[in-house]
């Protein structure tokens, strides 16, 4: 595979963001990522994956503290994959930037969350050595 780099989100990726998010399954406002992309925040960061001048892969992280275990974690957020570049090695170079973004941070974990549909990309990140551990709900409470 041809040299693929990952760096920061810029607001300049905005359109490639939207579309990625899209192959996700969000719809989203390309003034309203414009304006994410714009914000530095210590607790999230935003990356993208190029190859060459184009862009092939999203990824967001958040960094929290978590009171049960008393530890800082690393959650990915978000990690999609342009349909036409998957199955290429790029999901997994992201997944191990984003442990070496989460060990940087002195979190103690990686975790990631998917919808319960997606039985392929659970297996995935099985076979990554992800484990499975619980269930997430949710509540809608506004916007």
């Amino acid at each position: 595979m041809a040299l693929v780099e990952i760096l920061k989100a810029e607001p300049a990726h905005a359109h490639e963001v939207k579309d990625l998010l899209k192959q996700l399954g969000y719809e989203s406002q390309e003034s309203q990522l414009l304006s994410v992309l714009s914000q530095v925040d210590a607790n999230s960061e935003v990356f993208i994956a190029k190859k060459g001048s184009r862009v092939i892969a999203l990824m967001s992280l958040i960094y929290f503290f978590y009171f049960p275990t008393q530890k800082s974690l690393c959650r990915i957020t978000a990690i999609v994959v342009n349909e036409n570049m998957r199955n290429t090695g790029v999901g997994k170079k992201l997944i191990q930037f984003a442990a070496t973004q989460a060990a940087s941070k002195s979190c103690a974990q990686l975790e990631v969350t998917t919808s319960l549909a997606r039985k392929a990309t659970q297996a995935y990140y099985e076979r990554m050595g992800f484990k499975k551990a619980s269930y997430r709900y949710y509540l809608n409470v506004g916007n």
